[in-house]
């Protein structure tokens, strides 16, 4: 017997306490860690820096929710970073993942096709801020030592 898989469908998406309908999405980390070398031969590793970042593609629709908080903010750049979302269920299994303090960027404002027959999307980059960073279904991605103090 077949069990469905987590797809694009399944997943709600909240930015702050507001659930949007997204067209596309992805959080993106970059792990700084590398192997040290000596004579050109790994030996151990260093820690290196960590950033991440959510790209939110939205329709109109969704893309007013967001643009009310610019206009309660009073600019697009005032907005506060807030926690984004993603949280799916399905019989194959569950897949939460948080990512806390993303800041908003408008990354594309305008995407239209003269011959029409697309709908027009805004992309939103989130460079993520919080030492929260992310967590994928609750577990952290940095361990308590590398965010102590902070």
């Amino acid at each position: 017997m077949t069990k469905k898989v987590l797809g694009g469908k399944d997943f709600d998406c909240f930015m702050g306490n507001s659930m949007v309908h997204v067209v596309e999405a992805s959080v993106k980390i970059t792990d700084g860690r590398k192997p040290k070398m000596v004579r050109g031969i790994p030996k151990g590793w260093i820690d290196g820096p960590v950033e991440a970042e959510v790209t939110l593609k939205l329709d109109h629709e969704n893309f007013l929710l967001v643009q009310a908080q610019a206009q309660q903010a009073g600019s697009w750049k005032g907005i506060e970073p807030f926690d984004v979302a993603f949280t799916a269920s399905v019989a194959a299994g569950d897949l939460n993942v948080e990512a806390f303090g993303c800041m908003p960027q408008l990354e594309e404002l305008l995407n239209i096709k003269a011959e029409g027959g697309e709908e027009n999307t805004f992309s939103i980059k989130c460079p993520i801020t919080s030492p929260d960073f992310v967590h994928i279904n609750g577990v952290p991605y940095l361990t308590a030592d590398e965010v102590r103090n902070l």
